[in-house]
Formats: structure tokens, sequence, C-alpha cells
């Protein structure tokens, strides 16, 4: 989402803010139906049935402490982001992926030769390791 933002000549904090609002979309779904059933077990009518001030009542039973659990979930993400320093910079940095280099090739061909010995070795001892009394 970000990327594509991002790619669309939007700032990196805009874009990161909306892929962080939609993100939270389902807590706070899924906050206010628990909150809900709290104040339902705790006897508070909230169907239709109800009278329109007992409905207005139950609401703000639950729309205040959704307002709270939401201001210390937004006051935890900017803590996490203050600390990585976001926004210190004007321009942001991506992720690119680097060609392979001489030194990159020959660890893998090392790690593939001696994957091949290993092999060699576990079936040449027929998948026994070093046993001192044979």
């Amino acid at each position: 989402m970000r990327e594509r933002l991002n790619k669309l000549k939007l700032s990196y904090k805009i874009s990161y803010a909306v892929a962080l609002a939609l993100r939270y979309i389902p807590d706070i779904q899924a906050t206010y139906w628990d909150i809900s059933a709290a104040q339902q077990a705790r006897g508070y009518e909230l169907s239709s049935k109800a009278k329109l001030s007992t409905r207005l009542k139950g609401a703000s039973n639950i729309i205040i402490p959704l307002i709270f659990s939401s201001l210390e979930r937004i006051n935890t993400i900017s803590t996490a982001m203050q600390l990585r320093r976001f926004g210190s910079k004007k321009k942001r940095t991506w992720y690119t992926q680097r060609p392979f280099k001489a030194s990159d090739w020959f660890v893998v061909i090392l790690a593939i030769v001696l994957f091949g010995i290993t092999l060699y070795l576990f079936k040449l001892n027929h998948g026994r390791f070093y046993d001192p009394f044979n």
C-alpha cells in the first residue's frame, strides 16, 4: 500500500499514515465488539427494543472506552515511531536489491561444496557418525 502511494509521488509520511489507518480499522472494530459484549454482560440494553435515551447512554458506554483504547494504541505507535526516528529526514530511503559480487558467488559455491562433501562422507560411512568403538 505504502509503495503504491509513493509511486503516485505522495509523501512517505502521508502514505504511511494512510496505510497505518487502514491497518488498524479491523482492530478498532474488534475492540468495539469486545466492549459492546462487556457492556451487554453488565446489563446495558443496546438493542433497538430499548428507548432512545437508554441506547444513547449504552452507546456512550461503548464509545468512551473505545476512544481511550484507541488513544492508548496511538500513543504506543507514536512512541515507537519516535524511537525509530520516523520523519527525521526529508527524503525516505528504500531497500533496493544489489547484484551479486564475486565474493557472494564464492560463498555460495563454498557452501554447496561443503554440503556435497558432507553428503559424500555421510554416504561413505553409511549414515553413521563417529563411533570410537568401531
